[in-house]
């Protein structure tokens, strides 16, 4: 099972470099993020190593925190590799919400985070579509 932040923060400088700031020197490793802005507010999902630890240092840090459960699903790093998992996922009538990945260290694949409205269904058409969900002790060692 792995989970992502939601961090809603004011569009202003240095509010992104104050998230990036807090889990830096608290040695948690951002895996990912994206940055979505509507106005005067917006949105920063990231995924890291220490989900826990990074919810609870930015909510001291006074953000409001949001945690969502995600798939994280493994890819071919090639052209067409993340089409087939959006296929797997359309032919089977889920909807993907939201979605992100990257690039690995070792190895040829790409990670893909996807959050979809229908979890349970969703893992299993990914599973026997032959692509490799990992779990949270599988998401450390990445």
């Amino acid at each position: 099972m792995a989970y992502e932040l939601s961090v809603f923060v004011e569009n202003k400088p240095g509010k992104l470099e104050r998230i990036t700031k807090i889990l830096a020197e608290n040695g948690i490793n951002l895996r990912s993020f994206s940055v979505a802005s509507a106005g005067e507010f917006g949105v920063v999902k990231i995924f890291v190593n220490e989900v826990d630890r990074a919810e609870e240092l930015l909510r001291q840090g006074g953000f409001t925190v949001t945690r969502r459960h995600i798939l994280v699903a493994l890819v071919p790093d090639e052209p067409g590799g993340l089409h087939g998992l959006l296929a797997a996922l359309s032919q089977n009538e889920i909807n993907v919400e939201d979605c992100y990945g990257f690039p690995l260290r070792r190895g040829n694949r790409a990670a893909i985070v996807v959050d979809v409205e229908k979890f349970p269904p969703a893992e299993e058409v990914l599973r026997k579509n032959g692509f490799k969900v990992l779990n949270d002790e599988e998401l450390r060692d990445l």
